[in-house]
């Protein structure tokens, strides 16, 4: 897979990390949350955790995330992907812990961060690109609120507010969303950034501003292009289509079912261990299984 950085940091470090993410500014602008990751089958001794902190610094908004993970393959490396795309890596100790510092305005270690992951789907990949950690993060915004651009003597600022404040205020409503990364348009000249945009298949790339990208809820990657398309899913290795039968038995004796095994994109060891039948490389859409394959159960 084609990570960009990759960094790893013991568990002092790590603790170190969180105390320092915790300090925000008392602004009422000021967001934090903090969201364990579950573990999936993949790596079912997995544990990790998610750290957001959004604030306002001067007219805009500013972002940092901290993922950690423990309980990991060691010395490997592993994806961090929002809303299904790739934005950085973090590497393992040889306890199988690391750490990856995400920033709107990264130094050092840091890497970019382009987009404000409440309410999104956080996932944490291996290197064979099997999700090993995941969850829903938490949209922290308050309900009904919008981002509103309110004009300023030079250029909008961006608000989270009511849309009748917004309206009250001479604002122009953005819709729902988050004021990080900033979706006002400016007069200033801006450069052309790489933006994915969340699709029903795979992220779409464009090259367009930020805050065109900010309006069209996607994730900003920073400079770069869109060829080739880093918004698209690395495809992992060693994947097999794996056929994976339901395994749902009637309640009743003699009961008729019809089950169609499932198309699962797995590993060949993970197929296996999932009790599967691997078919060979390819897509699970469509799905590859064959058909529905009708039984009669029998109660003992």
């Amino acid at each position: 897979m084609n990570y960009r950085t990759a960094w790893s940091l013991d568990g002092v470090g790590a603790l170190a990390m969180l105390a320092a993410m915790a300090l925000v500014p008392s602004d009422a602008a000021a967001r934090s949350v903090r969201q364990e990751l579950h573990p999936t089958g993949v790596a079912q001794n997995a544990r990790g955790r998610a750290v957001v902190s959004i604030h306002r610094a001067g007219k805009h908004m500013r972002g940092k995330m901290l993922v950690v993970g423990h309980n990991l393959s060691r010395n490997a490396t592993f994806g961090v992907s929002v809303a299904g795309v790739h934005i950085g890596a973090f590497a393992t100790n040889a306890a199988g812990s690391g750490a990856a510092r995400f920033s709107s305005h990264p130094t050092g270690h840091g890497q970019f961060l382009g987009v404000d992951p409440s309410g999104k789907r956080l996932e944490v990949s291996d290197d064979q690109g099997e999700d090993v950690l995941e969850s829903e993060m938490p949209d922290d915004t308050e309900a009904g609120d919008i981002q509103c651009c309110l004009p300023d003597d030079d250029g909008t600022e961006c608000e989270e507010t009511s849309p009748d404040e917004c309206a009250a205020e001479n604002g122009t409503n953005m819709g729902t969303g988050s004021c990080f990364p900033d979706p006002c348009p400016t007069t200033a000249p801006q450069e052309d950034i790489v933006c994915c945009v969340p699709d029903s298949e795979e992220p779409e790339c464009d090259e367009t501003s930020a805050a065109e990208c900010a309006a069209e809820n996607g994730v900003n990657l920073g400079s770069g292009s869109c060829d080739p398309n880093p918004c698209a899913p690395s495809p992992p290795a060693n994947v097999v289509q794996c056929c994976v039968s339901e395994g749902d038995q009637g309640e009743r004796e003699g009961e008729q079912e019809t089950e169609a095994p499932e198309c699962e994109e797995l590993t060949a060891d993970h197929c296996t261990a999932e009790g599967g039948t691997a078919i060979g490389t390819g897509s699970c859409d469509p799905n590859p299984c064959g058909a529905p394959v009708t039984t009669t159960t029998t109660m003992p």
